[in-house]
C-alpha cells in the first residue's frame, strides 16, 4: 500500500512539472514591451582623460654639491625666483675667495709692470737704455694686462657660480612634486623640486582611433571629476594632437576648461562625453530593444503573439536609445528590453 502511494505522488508531480512546462509553452516567452517615441538624440564619443598643464618646470642643481636645506614643501604656492633651496655653498665661496685674491695680485703686478715701462720710456728719451729694454717692459705690462682681464673673468664667473647654490623657483605656481631632501648630494642636473602652474590647465582625452573621425575642434565636451562625481562641466576640444600611441590605439585631445571649475590637481582623472551630433525631433527607440549588430532590428508582438522581425535604419545613438531614420515610426510598439534567447515567430506574451 505504502508503495503505491509513493507512486502515486511521483506521477503527481511529474504530471504536475509537465503541466506547468505546457502553459509556459503554450504562454510564450514573457516580454516587455516600450512605445517608439520622438525626442532629442545626443551622439558622443565617451572616454577618459586627465588633468594636464604646460605650465610645468622641474628645478635642476647647476653645481655639484650637496643640497644644504629645502625651504618649501609639497603643494606650498612660491613665486617666480623665490628662493626655495640652497646648496652648501663652502667648496665654491673658497673658490670665489681665491679668485679674488689672485685678481688683486695680478693688479699689483700689473701696476708694478706699468710703473716700469713708465720710467723705461723716460730713460729711452734720454738714451739711457736700449730701446729693446723698453719693448720688454711695454710687453711685459700687456701681457700682465691680458692676465689680469683672465683673472676678472674668472672672479666673475666663481662669483657667478657662488650664486648657483641658491636655488629659485622656476616659474610661479604650486610645488607638484620634491625630488631631493636636505642633506641628499646633487650632481650637476639632478632634479630637487617640481611646480606647475594649473590655472591654464586642460584635459588630455585618450581618444579611440576608431572615434578619432568624429571629433573636431570646438565641439562640446561634457566632464565628470571621478573626484566630483556630483559636478558636470562643460569644456570644448581644443587641440587634436596629430600623432597615434601604437600601444593604447589612442589620440589624445585636449580640451578647455571652463573658468567655473573646481579646484583640480595634476592628473585628476575625469570621465568625458565628447558631444558629435545633436538631433532634435528624431524618432527614438531604447537601444536594448535592438539586435543584430551590424543589421539592426527589432521585435514587435504579431497578432497571432508571435514575435515578428522588423529590420530598421539607425542614425545617432546616445546611451539610451537611438535614432530610428526607417523601419518604425512613433507610436509603434516593440519588444524592450530585447531578450537574448527570444528568436522571430517564438510566441510571446506580454507583461
Amino acid at each position: 500500500m505504502r508503495r503505491w502511494m509513493v507512486l502515486l505522488g511521483i506521477v503527481a508531480a511529474a504530471a504536475w512539472v509537465l503541466g506547468r512546462l505546457a502553459v509556459r509553452q503554450w504562454r510564450g516567452v514573457e516580454v516587455q514591451e516600450a512605445t517608439v517615441g520622438v525626442g532629442r538624440v545626443v551622439a558622443a564619443v565617451y572616454a577618459t582623460g586627465r588633468v594636464d598643464t604646460d605650465r610645468r618646470a622641474t628645478l635642476r642643481a647647476r653645481v655639484t654639491a650637496p643640497l644644504a636645506e629645502l625651504l618649501v614643501g609639497a603643494g606650498e604656492e612660491v613665486r617666480v625666483g623665490q628662493v626655495v633651496a640652497r646648496q652648501d655653498d663652502q667648496v665654491l665661496r673658497l673658490g670665489r675667495e681665491r679668485a679674488e685674491r689672485e685678481v688683486e695680485a695680478a693688479r699689483a703686478a700689473l701696476a708694478q709692470a706699468e710703473d716700469a715701462a713708465r720710467r723705461a720710456e723716460q730713460l729711452a728719451a734720454d738714451a739711457l737704455i736700449p730701446e729693446e729694454e723698453l719693448v720688454r717692459l711695454r710687453e711685459q705690462a700687456r701681457q700682465l694686462q691680458a692676465a689680469l682681464s683672465a683673472q676678472e673673468a674668472a672672479l666673475r664667473l666663481a662669483a657667478e657660480q657662488e650664486g648657483w647654490a641658491v636655488l629659485r623657483a622656476p616659474m610661479s605656481g604650486s610645488v607638484a612634486a620634491i625630488h631631493r631632501r636636505a642633506g641628499d648630494p646633487l650632481r650637476e642636473g639632478d632634479e630637487v623640486l617640481t611646480v606647475v602652474d594649473l590655472g591654464p590647465a586642460y584635459l588630455r582625452v585618450a581618444v579611440d582611433e576608431r572615434d578619432v573621425g568624429r571629433i573636431a575642434v570646438g565641439q562640446q565636451v561634457r566632464i565628470a571629476f571621478d573626484a566630483y562625481p556630483e559636478q558636470v562641466l562643460v569644456g570644448t576640444v581644443w587641440r587634436i594632437v596629430p600623432a597615434l600611441d601604437r600601444l593604447t590605439k589612442s589620440v589624445d585631445v585636449l580640451v578647455r576648461l571652463s573658468e567655473e571649475r573646481p579646484p583640480l590637481r595634476l592628473d585628476l582623472t575625469a570621465t568625458v562625453n565628447i558631444v558629435t551630433r545633436v538631433v532634435e525631433g528624431a524618432t527614438v527607440v531604447p537601444r536594448d530593444a535592438l539586435g543584430g549588430g551590424g543589421s539592426p532590428y527589432v521585435l514587435t508582438v504579431g497578432g497571432d503573439r508571435r514575435a515578428v522581425r522588423r529590420a530598421v535604419a539607425l542614425g545617432p545613438c546616445d546611451e539610451e536609445r537611438c535614432q530610428v531614420v526607417s523601419g518604425l515610426a512613433p507610436g509603434d510598439r516593440v519588444i524592450s528590453p530585447l531578450p537574448a534567447t527570444l528568436a522571430e515567430g517564438q510566441r510571446v506574451w506580454v507583461r
